[in-house]
């Protein structure tokens, strides 16, 4: 299963070069001999804020990993309590931007919590989020941007992330409008092509004497 990690937006290409694409098989198990717990990493491209769709796979990452109430959440922290603090979130780089997942969970559960991850994943990009939880996203990602932009502090950070991509303040004025525009046939649009479990690259670091054999009952492990 090959594909692009990055994708690339319009002011990097007058830059530099996109990376090469990456193999998402296999599995890259790190090892950290007699670690007591193993942090889980999976990437995989995403949309830069260039993108009209932005707003959409904003939301759709919010309802996956990205706020306490989510559905990784509730299921390998509240229900299976395999971690404290799982999260998914968007990482915007000069050469493009990633959706990246990342969790720590103790050694013995490793592979029970890459088998969850996955099988959330595949949940999520086979059955659309609800009308619920898309309003839930929504009032959330608004209320959030205006707390991280109140202080001048969080709107210079904000502004300065902007501007390094080629985006002014005007985006920012604009970004609540948009997630308030947001369908949610477009945020299930998101789910589906984004959230993918093929798409992913995954990293594991860990004992590797222990974690080894259970990781490759899941999938191959390099």
């Amino acid at each position: 299963m090959g594909g692009a990690c990055r994708a690339v937006s319009p002011i990097a290409e007058q830059r530099s070069q996109p990376f090469a694409p990456c193999e998402n098989d296999p599995l890259e198990l790190v090892d950290r001999a007699d670690s007591v717990q193993s942090s889980l990493r999976l990437a995989a491209s995403a949309l830069t804020r260039h993108d009209d769709r932005y707003p959409a796979l904003q939301l759709a990452n919010l309802i996956f990993g990205g706020y306490f109430s989510s559905r990784w959440t509730e299921n390998i922290r509240e229900d299976k309590g395999y971690t404290y603090g799982p999260h998914s979130g968007i990482d915007h780089h000069t050469l493009g931007s990633a959706l990246h997942l990342q969790a720590e969970v103790a050694t013995e559960v490793t592979a029970p919590a890459l088998l969850e991850t996955l099988y959330e994943l595949g949940r999520f990009a086979l059955l659309p989020p609800t009308p619920q939880e898309v309003e839930s996203v929504r009032q959330y990602a608004i209320g959030t941007l205006a707390l991280s932009t109140a202080t001048q502090a969080g709107l210079a950070s904000t502004l300065a992330g902007l501007a390094g991509v080629g985006l002014g303040p005007e985006w920012l004025a604009e970004h609540p409008r948009r997630l308030a525009k947001a369908t949610l046939d477009e945020v299930a649009a998101a789910a589906a092509e984004f959230f993918a479990p093929s798409r992913f690259v995954t990293v594991v670091v860990g004992d590797a004497s222990t974690v080894r054999g259970p990781l490759s009952a899941i999938t191959s492990v390099a």
